[in-house]
C-alpha cells in the first residue's frame, strides 16, 4: 500500500482552503492544527509496517514535524515536496476571469500519475492532513481490495448524504468488515489501485489546476466507490463529521509521543 499523506503546517486557518500562514490554528472542537495533524497521522500507522510506504506531500512543514513523522511509522517513508500554494497561485495567467484560482494541486497529481504507472497493481490512498482514522480503517480498506474490488473507496462518511432527497440512491454491500455503501462524489481523501487511478489521468491534471472534485461524479458513476457505514474516519471540520461514532473521545484517546 502505498500512502500519499498531504502535510500543511502553513494553513492555519479554519476550512480547506487559505493561502497565508495565517490566523489561530483552531479548527475541530477548539483543537489546535499543528496538533491535529500529528493525531491524525498517528492514525493511519495501524497495520502499516516495512512493505508499506508514505510519502508525505510537503507543503510548508517544519523539519521538526517531518522527522517526528519518520519516527513515527513502520513503514517506507518519503518526503516529496510541492511548491507552496500562493506561489503557485501567483502564476495563474487569468485570475480575474474565475473564482477558483487556478493551480491548486498540479505537483500533487502529477505525482500521483507517476507513482500510480510505476504501480499499477498496488493500492494508493490519497489522505489530506485532518481526516482522523479509526484503528480498524487501514485494514479495513486493504481487505475490500484484497477481495478483488477494482474501483474508489473512502473511508469518510459525510453527514449530509443522509439528506431526506429521493434522489440520492444508493447500493448496500457487505464487506470484510460491514457493510459498505456506493457514493456519488468524494473529496480528494479516496484510495484506488493505480490502474483505477490512470484511468482517469487527464482528469486528475485537470483537477490539480483548478480545485475540482467534480472529476469523481464521473469516475465513480463508471467505476463505483464505496465508503463503510458506519465511516472509518472523518474530516475534522465543522459540519462534517462522519455519523455515529463519537470522535472527540476517540481523538482524545490518541497520545502524541
Amino acid at each position: 500500500m502505498i500512502i500519499f499523506f498531504r502535510s500543511c503546517e502553513a494553513n492555519l486557518k479554519a476550512g480547506s482552503l487559505g493561502d497565508e500562514v495565517t490566523g489561530n490554528g483552531i479548527r475541530w472542537n477548539g483543537k489546535h492544527k499543528l496538533e491535529i495533524i500529528r493525531k491524525c497521522y498517528l492514525s493511519i500507522q495501524h497495520s502499516l509496517d516495512d512493505r508499506d510506504l508514505i510519502i508525505i506531500i510537503d507543503d510548508r512543514t517544519t523539519k521538526e514535524t517531518l522527522d517526528w513523522m519518520r519516527n513515527n511509522t513502520k513503514a517506507q517513508f518519503r518526503i516529496h515536496p510541492i511548491t507552496p500554494l500562493p506561489e503557485l497561485r501567483a502564476k495563474d495567467p487569468y485570475p480575474n476571469y474565475h473564482p477558483v484560482m487556478a493551480n491548486s494541486c498540479p505537483e500533487l497529481m502529477e505525482h500521483l500519475v507517476a507513482v500510480a504507472e510505476s504501480n499499477p497493481d498496488e493500492l494508493i490512498y490519497i489522505c489530506e492532513d485532518d481526516y482522523l482514522h479509526l484503528s480498524h480503517a487501514i485494514p479495513a480498506m486493504k481487505a475490500v481490495f484484497k477481495n478483488g474490488y477494482n474501483g474508489f473507496y473512502a473511508t469518510q462518511d459525510y453527514p449530509d448524504r443522509y439528506t431526506l432527497d429521493s434522489s440520492r440512491i444508493c447500493e448496500v454491500h457487505l464487506g470484510p468488515y460491514g457493510h459498505l455503501r456506493s457514493i456519488p462524489s468524494a473529496t480528494l481523501t479516496v484510495a484506488a489501485k493505480g490502474t483505477t487511478w490512470l484511468q482517469y489521468k487527464y482528469e486528475l491534471l485537470r483537477a490539480g489546476a483548478f480545485a475540482d472534485d467534480t472529476w469523481t461524479w464521473k469516475a465513480f458513476k463508471q467505476v463505483g466507490c464505496l465508503c463503510p457505514i458506519p465511516g472509518h474516519s472523518t474530516h475534522l471540520q465543522e459540519g462534517c463529521l462522519t455519523p455515529v461514532v463519537n470522535w472527540e473521545s476517540f481523538y482524545d484517546s490518541i497520545h502524541i509521543t
